[in-house]
């Protein structure tokens, strides 16, 4: 009995005597039950705040709830005046005697009869205890059963069965407890063995792939994850079937388990207990999700000492996936050893002649492969010849092997000799080599270099992103893991046949040199871990370091560092610049130099973008991508001359099919769309949509002849469904506020604005292009919010001054709010007139919302300027806005007063977010 036992037992005594002497109604037996737990709580929630142990705090919360609950059952059993012949018995994680503090209690009322046949006392009782634990609080899963129905109830159900698996006596007949666990163990353990261990590894697998294979997610599940509770309490019960025991300790003896795992799986338990309870702590109910917000809440109340909550929230959740990672790859481990047993002994029934075959087996190198996994021969292999562990790893790729449980342990132990000559070795470096050129099959074997903590002592550079968190809310996994997905995205492309694929397929083809893209890509975000201010300039000078080391020198090392400098140029460019204009293709196209590098920096971003989150590649900013490469790429194969010459040609491409589109009756409309739209608009222009666009002009002349000189518009929607968006396409004349009315239009029906495209004809006829979607990112499909928009544009547009208060929800943050103690979303607005050789940039980063970009142009307005161009981005909540703007009649905003207005406005703005 644990000393917090024993106090709890003698205040009990002392605190609820009235109770269990039956002197009390029953409105004032809930008040004393719930003052006592009160107190007790407290104290409990106290010793977690001053830095106890997550188990110790779990334990105590069921030791507290065993002694209410003996209290309670025997002051049913004093109310009913009779002594019932009945077990009170803890299940699941209560059953394990831990319950953390919003956890659920699950009971089971052992009774020596079927549950249908209960006596009026033994029901008494129940009702007693589950009505007082309702009263006080308590969310309580119960069953009554009779130890028969128990065993039926686990043969039909295996979750049930690992519930049961755990269960413990809390308080009542020991004697039917003890039947209990002496037949529940001979027919419900030791019988169907395989289909258990089955629905184990099923459980395996399928939360690991729910939650995509890694603990490296950045807003991870503490039960549920890879490396979290579940994995822990699936060894549990799989040990108890195999061994016969729930002691983790006994694998130690049998040798299954080192005692350095076995403390690394007890350290990551105990540690993932203390965070579950914090969560619990601060939801005040069950909460397993450890958000963003919440991760800095956490590392706080942890007492992480670094100054900032950034730093203070990187130390922490390094610490949180080291512990899960841990966990994580010692289960798996053990579930293959388990498998493997399995398979090694179903062989030796009598079957057929066929089970008597031997394996495949194969000796080399003094390694030796069966069933697809490597062995050592000897557990000295790596003395002899160190420089095996990089041969190994070789063999792997090439035998397309898999590391077992036994050379895993072995490289481990084999760590130190992974020291600076062998960094430097030159048959290591070329082996090292020869692994990475083989495009379409490194990720798999980096994986299993990485899972041993090989990749990183061989490459330090990349070892530092070790469990890294990345503080940005687009990525979703840790360095070193978007990393490996980085490159996973890269193999994958070899030999798929999906035709959206076929572009990066082909650009992959094309690759001369693997080995430089695939280093690259391992360089590319180290950067991160030598904090400094751009990540990239200390990737930069990571990887002049290790190509110094790895000797690498020439056109390899080239490519390497333009990679690396450059792997957010390609993105940067697409979604901020106006990548329609001549110049800035021919700006992007100098920093290129060759279709070479453009074709490996677009398939980079493509892979990196992929590897940062599932949702972060999206159709628009593939178009976008794509566009941005094609233009470049002819501009670097045919030179500036014949790139504006084939920049004609397709205007007079476009003018022909618009003329084969809409027929005779439009010819004088499109000769004047065509002489009057800048060009800019011309350039890269779907087919199809230009005649949209000259339609809805021509319904805008058409409306304004009549209109007496009042406003006037035009409108066409046009859905594009496998793209998630609809093209609003709107025609005015041009005055003032006008954008800013239009977004007010749109925000007013709680659309989602995806990007922006704004042109004056020289006759001052707007035609403004945005690309809209639902907040559920599906196109604008319904009609009446299509007319509902034109109607309360109209109404905007009929006055000079408007309130758009009058139009606009309340606003709602698209990103989770920001509580106290949490990580702040990091709103910026930078001015600049170096970006663009005739507009102002304004750059914004703010929490996304219905409303903001009409929000941002009326601080434009209101500091007496136009905005010309916008590129809109918008990324898990995130709004990454670049807006152009130029004095109404053209040029840069360069006095001062001027900039700090706007400055002051636009800061007023994203703060309000």
């Amino acid at each position: 009995m644990s000393a917090h036992l024993k106090t709890l037992q003698a205040h009990a005594k002392q605190a609820l005597k009235p109770a269990i002497q039956g002197q009390l109604s029953p409105a004032e037996r809930i008040a004393l039950f719930k003052r006592f737990l009160k107190i007790e709580e407290h104290r409990i929630k106290l010793r977690h705040r001053a830095g106890a142990g997550g188990l110790e705090i779990a334990r105590d919360r069921a030791e507290l709830l065993d002694v209410v609950l003996t209290s309670v059952f025997t002051t049913a059993n004093n109310k009913s005046k009779s002594t019932t012949n009945m077990t009170l018995v803890a299940t699941g994680g209560y059953g394990r005697g831990t319950l953390n503090p919003g956890s659920d209690i699950d009971l089971l009322f052992l009774v020596p009869r079927a549950s249908n046949k209960l006596s009026k006392e033994l029901e008494a009782v129940v009702h007693e205890v589950l009505y007082l634990l309702w009263d006080v609080g308590f969310k309580v899963g119960h069953a009554v059963r009779s130890i028969t129905e128990c065993v039926q109830q686990a043969k039909a159900d295996q979750e049930n069965k690992t519930s049961l698996m755990d269960a413990r006596r809390i308080t009542g007949d020991r004697a039917l407890f003890s039947d209990f666990k002496t037949r529940f163990e001979k027919e419900a353990i030791l019988k169907g063995q395989a289909a258990f261990l089955e629905l184990r590894r099923n459980d395996l697998r399928g939360r690991h792939e729910k939650y995509s294979h890694t603990v490296f997610l950045q807003e991870p599940n503490v039960k549920e994850s890879c490396g979290g509770m579940r994995d822990y309490h699936n060894i549990l019960w799989v040990t108890r079937v195999k061994l016969g025991s729930v002691k983790l300790r006994k694998l130690v003896e049998k040798r299954l388990l080192s005692a350095k795992a076995y403390k690394e799986i007890e350290e990551a338990y105990d540690f993932i207990n203390r965070v579950r309870n914090e969560l619990h702590y601060q939801a005040g109910r069950g909460a397993d999700q450890l958000t963003l917000r919440l991760q800095g809440v956490v590392a706080t109340k942890f007492k992480y000492p670094q100054r900032s909550i950034l730093r203070r929230v990187e130390f922490f959740m390094r610490d949180y996936y080291q512990h899960t990672r841990n966990l994580y790859q010692h289960t798996t481990s053990l579930m293959e050893i388990f498998e493997i047993e399995h398979e090694d002994r179903s062989e030796t029934g009598i079957r057929s002649f066929l089970t008597f075959r031997r394996k495949k087996r194969e000796e080399f190198d003094s390694f030796v492969a069966r069933d697809g996994r490597i062995y050592p021969s000897t557990p000295e292999i790596f003395a002899e010849d160190p420089h095996r562990l990089m041969r190994l790893f070789q063999h792997t790729q090439l035998r397309n092997l898999r590391l077992s449980p036994p050379m895993r342990k072995l490289v481990k132990e084999n760590w130190e000799n992974i020291d600076r000559p062998f960094r430097y070795n030159k048959a290591n470096r070329e082996t090292f080599q020869a692994i990475l050129s083989r495009k379409g099959d490194v990720a798999r074997t980096l994986r299993q270099m990485h899972r041993v903590g090989f990749l990183g002592r061989y490459l330090p550079e990349f070892g530092a992103l070790d469990c890294l968190v990345q503080h940005e809310f687009f990525h979703r996994y840790t360095a070193d893991e978007h990393t490996l997905r980085f490159i996973e995205g890269i193999d994958a492309l070899v030999g798929t046949d999906e035709p959206r694929l076929q572009l990066f397929r082909d650009l992959l083809h094309r690759i001369e040199d693997p080995y430089a893209l695939y280093l690259a890509i391992l360089l590319h975000d180290s950067g991160r871990s030598e904090n400094v201010r751009e990540h990239i300039d200390g990737s930069a000078m990571l990887a002049q370091r290790l190509c110094n080391r790895l000797q690498i020198t020439g056109s390899r090392r080239r490519m390497i560092m333009f990679l690396v400098d450059h792997h957010l140029t390609f993105w940067r460019y697409a979604t901020t610049k106006n990548i329609e204009d001549t110049e800035v293709v021919e700006e992007f196209a100098n920093l290129m130099k060759t279709p070479a590098r453009l074709d490996a920096l677009m398939l980079f971003t493509y892979a990196d973008s992929n590897a940062t989150s599932p949702d972060a590649w999206t159709s628009w900013k593939e178009t976008l991508l794509r566009q941005l490469h094609s233009s470049t790429r002819r501009f670097l194969t045919e030179g500036r001359e014949k790139f504006a010459a084939a920049l004609k040609a397709e205007k007079r491409s476009l003018r022909e099919k618009s003329v084969a589109t809409l027929g005779e009756d439009y010819e004088q409309d499109i000769e004047d769309h065509f002489a009057r739209m800048p060009g800019a608009y011309f350039r890269f222009r779907n087919s199809a949509s230009v005649p949209i666009h000259i339609k809805t002009v021509r319904q805008f002349l058409e409306k304004e002849k009549v209109a007496n000189g009042a406003f006037e518009c035009a409108g066409q929607a046009t859905d594009f469904i496998d793209r998630g968006y609809t093209e609003l396409a709107i025609a005015s004349r041009d005055r003032p506020h006008f954008l800013e009315k239009v977004c007010c239009a749109i925000a007013a029906q709680g659309i989602n604005i995806l990007s922006a495209d704004f042109y004056t004809r020289t006759d001052g006829v707007v035609v403004d292009i945005f690309r809209v979607c639902t907040t559920d990112f599906e196109p604008i499909s319904d009609p009446k919010m299509r007319e509902q928009f034109i109607k309360t544009l109209r109404q905007l547009g009929e006055t000079d001054e408007y309130d758009p208060s009058k139009y606009l929800k309340a606003k709602v943050n698209l990103l989770r709010p920001r509580d106290e103690g949490g990580i702040a979303f990091p709103v910026r607005a930078h001015i600049s007139n170096d970006l663009h050789p005739t507009c102002t940039a304004i750059e914004v980063q703010a929490v996304d919302r219905i409303g903001l970009l009409h929000d941002l142009f009326h601080a434009i307005n209101q500091c007496g300027l136009d905005t010309v161009h916008a590129r809109i981005c918008t990324e898990k909540g995130a709004a990454m806005d670049t807006l152009y703007v130029t004095l109404p009649g053209g040029g840069k905003a360069v006095d001062g007063f001027q900039l700090a207005c706007l400055n002051e406005k636009l800061q007023e703005t994203i703060a309000a977010t």
